[in-house]
């Protein structure tokens, strides 16, 4: 079996001063002071990764001289986008498409990254990256036995119920000095945990799981040597606000109001949803044309919620019920962004993709595994989880897929 492979820089090529390479760098987005640069935004959004394919399969019939038998497409985060892109844009174009932790809806879920920082900011308190990892190892204590098994992870994190606050007060350890969780802390984790919300309670974004390693992304902080902590930020997150909301490279969000906030959100989603949210849910014309699409989520991403990936599937489900023949989604338990955690990662899928695409053997499963453990798992597709029905939980065969509780 043999393949020919291109990728794509968006359409941001650098030399020009600005650093495209680096994904949380949108200074391009600017083609000069308070105007954005659309021509870019449309080369990154969508026409850069369509552009792409063609020149690719026009480049494999020249030297070939034939067409290739099969297209496949494979990306994560910016790259799962684009795979969602090309199955609602451009169906007709690839044949398979492994769409993993995708970054749809992407004028919502990065500037209310930001939100924590905003609270942090707002009661003036900023928890050490020490009590942040210990807010996390304590929600996964109470948690982790859910599916039968504890073995560091969340499985079921919608019925995780438990909140920062249960556990102000108790003790942990940082550096060998005991400490306790303080209301103050217990109010910036829980802004990471359950999303932004206006003064009047209005539903902003998706908060992370409560297994995901938020210091290095909702709740980041630095501590000098006198213990006097503050906020480091996302670069994504501020980023964003900075060059496509308030359209101005002097801008910081380190005083933004609640109130400011939510209209930076809103004016976001309102200027870039058509050309850069990614979530149309009728992928009827890939179906027609005999597209396979599978997507999977770590449940422990500390980037994007994978919350927004379900509610995007469920909608899919709502346009096509029977979109589960052409389309599957897979939630994967302790997995971070795209790779990495404590959860066995999916490095099969595409192998599996090429079956179901070429000999019709869907996959029932995903298989994942865990190499530092030996571990493996089955991943259920969606809305079916694992459920352990006795054995070494280091084996799949220990597992089944059942009703969500």
């Amino acid at each position: 079996m043999g393949f020919a492979s291109a990728s794509t820089d968006g359409g941001l090529p650098a030399g020009n001063g600005k650093d495209s390479s680096i994904p949380t760098d949108l200074s391009w987005a600017l083609s000069d002071e308070n105007n954005v640069n659309w021509q870019l935004l449309e080369n990154y959004a969508s026409k850069a990764t369509n552009d792409m394919a063609m020149i690719g399969q026009q480049i494999i019939k020249s030297y070939y001289n034939k067409s290739a038998s099969y297209s496949y497409f494979a990306g994560c985060s910016g790259g799962g986008r684009q795979g969602l892109l090309m199955a609602q844009k451009f169906p007709d174009v690839f044949d398979g498409i492994l769409a993993v932790s995708p970054a749809i809806n992407m004028p919502a879920f990065i500037p209310a990254g930001q939100w924590a920082s905003l609270v942090m900011r707002e009661i003036g308190f900023f928890p050490s990256p020490c009590e942040i990892k210990a807010f996390t190892q304590e929600a996964v204590k109470a948690c982790d036995h859910l599916d039968g098994v504890e073995d560091g992870i969340i499985s079921y994190p919608d019925s995780c119920h438990v909140k920062a606050t249960d556990f102000v007060g108790k003790n942990y350890t940082c550096d060998g000095v005991q400490k306790a969780f303080t209301a103050s802390s217990a109010q910036v984790i829980q802004a990471a945990w359950s999303g932004s919300r206006s003064v009047s309670e209005r539903y902003g974004w998706y908060g992370v799981n409560k297994d995901a390693s938020i210091g290095a992304s909702y709740v980041s902080t630095e501590c000098s040597a006198n213990i006097t902590c503050h906020s480091s930020g996302s670069d994504l997150f501020g980023s964003w606000l900075k060059y496509l909301v308030a359209k101005d490279s002097t801008f910081s969000s380190s005083n933004m109001t609640r109130n400011e906030f939510f209209e930076a959100l809103h004016t976001s989603i309102a200027d870039y949803t058509s050309m850069l949210a990614t979530n149309d849910p009728d992928l009827s014309k890939f179906k027609a044309n005999g597209g396979k699409m599978i997507t999977w989520h770590g449940l422990a991403d500390e980037v994007i919620p994978p919350n927004g990936t379900v509610a995007y599937y469920d909608e899919v489900l709502k346009n096509d019920p029977n979109a589960h023949d052409f389309y599957r989604f897979f939630e994967a338990p302790g997995v971070g962004h795209c790779y990495g955690g404590l959860g066995p990662c999916p490095n099969g899928a595409m192998s599996q993709l090429i079956e179901w695409v070429e000999k019709d053997h869907a996959p029932s499963v995903l298989h994942a595994t865990k190499g530092n453990n030996n571990t493996e798992r089955a991943l259920c597709p969606y809305p079916l989880q694992q459920k352990f029905i006795g054995g070494d939980p280091r084996n799949a065969t220990s597992f089944t897929c059942a009703k969500r509780y």
